[in-house]
């Protein structure tokens, strides 16, 4: 069976974007992208185990910033979550935003939002950035990636993480989904 490959675009060129991102955001867990209902999620991870009370007053607290920062650009979000998953010492927190609405901006928001919230116990990447101070150099790297991430003709998800001071990234292949047998 032949399976077609992917277009350069789909893969290297989205790659270092994304590698990019993370490695300029060393708060940011994971950068998830899904074309089929057009979301990106970013990940954080917590030191400490949120509760359903600290992770709804999170989400409220999210909500409310990205709310009025998009009010300012005259823009509203189609699709905006917060979910979390909790392990014994770490939780890992999922924000989901529509890709249309979402800018570097509001991504700096994010990092800073969660870095007042939880200063030391946000988890960070370790590895040393190289200095540079072409700031606008790196904006437009992260709108970049972006723009790679929003892109209406990716067919596939997307996952960015960090392990062990290294970023991954790798494309989540759709699998159709079998009918299930009926039971009588």
């Amino acid at each position: 069976m032949h399976t077609p490959r992917l277009p350069a675009f789909e893969s290297a060129d989205t790659v270092n974007r994304v590698v990019a991102l993370l490695v300029r955001f060393p708060e940011l867990h994971s950068v998830r992208s899904n074309p089929a209902d057009a979301t990106l999620t970013l990940s954080f991870a917590v030191r400490e185990r949120l509760d359903r009370s600290k992770t709804r007053l999170l989400a409220e607290r999210v909500g409310d910033h990205v709310r009025a920062f998009l009010d300012l650009r005259g823009d509203e979000p189609s699709k905006i979550a917060l979910a979390c998953d909790r392990d014994a010492a770490v939780s890992f927190v999922h924000v989901t935003r529509d890709a249309s609405s979402f800018a570097r901006e509001e991504l700096e928001l994010l990092v800073a939002l969660f870095v007042d919230q939880f200063g030391d116990r946000l988890v960070r990447d370790g590895a040393a950035l190289p200095a540079d101070d072409d700031a606008i150099g790196r904006d437009e790297l992260v709108e970049v990636a972006l723009d790679a991430l929003r892109d209406p003709t990716q067919r596939q998800r997307l996952v960015g993480f960090r392990e062990e001071q290294r970023v991954l990234v790798y494309f989540v292949h759709a699998r159709k989904r079998a009918k299930a047998r009926a039971r009588s």
